[in-house]
C-alpha cells in the first residue's frame, strides 16, 4: 500500500452522485454524440410535420413553399431549444433513479477519500475504487467542489466537506502536486 497523504470521511447525498453521473455522462462522446442526433431528429421531425401541416392547410404555391420552409426552420429551432430541456430533465430523471435504485433508502452515502502517493483511493457505501495518478487527465479547482477527472472516471469532492477553506486549498493543492509528479515520472 502506499504512502496516504490525505484522508476525508464524509456523507455525500443521492443529488450529489446524481450530479457526478451527469457530469460523467457529459464527458462521453457518445453520449453526447447521442444527445446531438436526438436533437437533429426531433428538429427534422418538427420541421416536416410543420411543413407538411403549412401546405396542406394553405396550399401548395410557390410562395407558400418559401413560407412553409422559412416558419418550418424557425419552429424547429424553437422545438429543438425546448426538446433539448425536455430531454436534459427526463436523462436526469433517470440518472436519480438509477443511482436512488443502487444505493436503496440511504438518505446520505457514506464515503472514505485518500489521497495516496500512486492514486486516488475511495469507498463509497463498501464499494472501493482506486484511479492512479497515471491516468489523471485533469484537476479543476471549481466554485463549490474539486473534481478529479481520469480516464476510467471521475471524483468529486465537494467543498462543504472540509473544515476549512485553508484545508480544502491544502488538498487540492496536494493532488495537483500528486498527479504532476506522477505524470512527470511516468514513461513515455
Amino acid at each position: 500500500m502506499s504512502d496516504v497523504l490525505y484522508r476525508l470521511t464524509y456523507d455525500t447525498t443521492i443529488p450529489e452522485a446524481v450530479d457526478v453521473a451527469r457530469r460523467l455522462a457529459n464527458r462521453s462522446d457518445a453520449f453526447r454524440r447521442q444527445l446531438k442526433n436526438s436533437l437533429i431528429y426531433a428538429a427534422a421531425g418538427a420541421w416536416l410535420v410543420f411543413f407538411i401541416a403549412w401546405l396542406y392547410i394553405v396550399g401548395n404555391s410557390a410562395l407558400n413553399l418559401v413560407f412553409a420552409a422559412v416558419s418550418a426552420t424557425l419552429f424547429a429551432i424553437v422545438f429543438a431549444a425546448i426538446f433539448q430541456r425536455f430531454l436534459e430533465k427526463q436523462i436526469r430523471s433517470q440518472q436519480q433513479k438509477l443511482i436512488t435504485e443502487q444505493f436503496g433508502d440511504q438518505k446520505v452515502i457514506e464515503s472514505e477519500l485518500e489521497l495516496r502517493s500512486d492514486a486516488v483511493w475511495m469507498r463509497q457505501s463498501g464499494i472501493e475504487m482506486i484511479f492512479p495518478w497515471t491516468h489523471c487527465t485533469r484537476i479543476q479547482n471549481n466554485p463549490n467542489d474539486i473534481e478529479m477527472n481520469f480516464t476510467q472516471g471521475i471524483c468529486v469532492v465537494r467543498s462543504r466537506h472540509f473544515a476549512s477553506p485553508a484545508e480544502r486549498q491544502a488538498f487540492f493543492e496536494t493532488a495537483q502536486r500528486l498527479s504532476r509528479s506522477t505524470t512527470a515520472s511516468s514513461p513515455s
